[in-house]
């Protein structure tokens, strides 16, 4: 062969490697939701935990007993920690950011502690739980190195109990620090950090998309402020308006700056059906009329309506949402006719009887959202630490309902069949569930479950779930 042909030939195959590499870069991020770690379910190895830097706990937690993964009903213990984390970067090794949605610490941490320690002091429970935080933080870094993540609080994320932080107060200044390094933040993320536990981030790999991570606890039905320097006595707040203020500002300025936004946050608005079905189920009065009395809203109705009013003003700005904390796989559409959603995150946590999952996130160079795929662990009762985890793909979102991309439009049609359609209810109360025995709990109440989907509103969600014969 020829000189010349050899360079032509040489100038093809670059080209060809070049056009390979830009096809292959991946345009997807990892989500992770409701780890729920309890570092404490060996209780022998508090004491030693409390004493050690963050960076000597894996050596401790090794020795960890017994040996299994946390089971269904239990929070995640070391072991099932240990296998997720070793499987996240095997699902996606190079993901474009880690967004983690709320609720790194376990159910009842406070008095989980106080039963270990035999009821140490405050201070020192305060110290425990930022152990806790940094320690997780070392663990997704190691898996995910130079790599930004992005965490939000969730309602087991304070040092007082759930439900419970307070906004400029001791926790959010302990972890101001954590979270900034993890995000590859700046001076105004530590600032908006310590004071409302949210933060405002250009998008890594977008132009023109920026982050806002918003701790919506403060809009929970259940908040109450509990300062942690004055023994977690109630202390008045203004967290929610000042939070609502506050994210009023920031989309007025992307959508000034002409960019898109996307939110991330723990506790979604609308309905919490398993809680309203549930209230139901406990009612000793019957009848539809009663229906009302027994819906559950996830938020304070006054914060609901403003969100609402939030979503409408910028819906030109806002492209998709992210949320959590009921540990199921379901979303939220907020506005049908603007175009907002949230989609709702897995958990890691078996405690309500899902199976230990997480999510990859595929998405466009336009900001909006192209498609989700949920990964989960296939043999929870058989893992320990000798039987390491099967993971599996459960599903990819476009395949299994067949729609393109992730929108309102879409998950409205996925909706639309999930209540006309036995065969698509079934299969959405499977991936409800995680594939997990939680389904069998959650047939009976499907209604409470969905209507909670697209209804929103006290009075949406009773039209739906509480309708004649219903």
């Amino acid at each position: 062969m020829g000189r010349r042909k050899v360079v032509v030939w040489a100038a093809v195959w670059v080209v060809l490697a070049v056009a390979t590499c830009m096809a292959a870069k991946e345009e997807k991020f990892l989500w992770v939701s409701d780890i729920h770690f309890d570092p404490m379910a060996d209780g022998a190895l508090v004491d030693e935990l409390a004493k050690a830097e963050p960076a000597q706990w894996e050596a401790i937690l090794n020795r960890t007993s017994p040996a299994s993964f946390s089971q269904y009903k239990s929070d995640t213990n070391w072991w099932l920690l240990k296998d997720t984390l070793a499987q996240m970067p095997k699902t996606t090794r190079h993901p474009a950011f880690v967004m983690v949605t709320g609720d790194l610490l376990a159910h009842e941490f406070p008095s989980a502690y106080r039963k270990a320690t035999h009821g140490a002091d405050q201070q020192a429970y305060r110290a425990f739980v930022l152990k806790t935080v940094e320690f997780l933080a070392l663990e997704l870094r190691k898996k995910f190195p130079g790599t930004q993540i992005y965490i939000t609080p969730g309602n087991n994320d304070n040092d007082c109990g759930d439900y419970s932080v307070q906004a400029g107060g001791k926790f959010l200044s302990d972890t101001a620090q954590t979270a900034r390094e993890l995000a590859d933040g700046d001076e105004a993320f530590t600032k908006a950090w310590k004071a409302l536990g949210s933060f405002n981030v250009a998008h890594p790999t977008l132009a023109n998309v920026r982050v806002i991570s918003l701790n919506s606890i403060f809009w929970s039905e259940k908040y109450q402020a509990l300062d942690s320097s004055e023994g977690c006595q109630a202390v008045a707040s203004t967290a929610g308006a000042d939070l609502m203020r506050w994210l009023d500002e920031n989309l007025a300025n992307a959508q000034k700056a002409h960019e898109k936004v996307w939110l991330m946050f723990h506790i979604p608005p609308g309905i919490d059906g398993y809680a309203s079905a549930m209230k139901r189920k406990s009612s000793p009065v019957a009848g539809r009329e009663s229906c009302a009395q027994w819906i559950v809203p996830m938020w304070r109705v006054d914060w609901t309506q403003q969100f609402d009013a939030l979503l409408k003003k910028y819906h030109e700005t806002v492209v998709a949402g992210f949320a959590a904390h009921i540990h199921s796989d379901d979303f939220r559409v907020i506005g049908k006719s603007e175009g907002e959603y949230v989609v709702l995150g897995t958990a890691v946590s078996p405690v309500y009887g899902q199976n230990p999952s997480f999510r990859v996130v595929d998405y466009r160079s336009d900001g909006t959202v192209a498609d989700h795929t949920t990964h989960y662990l296939t043999n929870l009762p058989e893992a320990s630490a000798n039987n390491t985890g099967r993971w599996k793909k459960e599903y990819t979102f476009s395949r299994e309902w067949k729609v393109k991309g992730v929108s309102a439009a879409s998950l409205v049609s996925v909706y639309e069949r999930v209540v006309l359609e036995e065969k698509s209810r079934t299969e959405w109360l499977k991936l409800y569930a995680v594939s997990g025995p939680a389904l069998e709990g959650d047939k009976p109440i499907v209604r409470a479950l969905y209507c909670a989907d697209a209804g929103l509103t006290v009075e949406s969600y009773r039209e739906c779930w509480c309708g004649v014969g219903r």
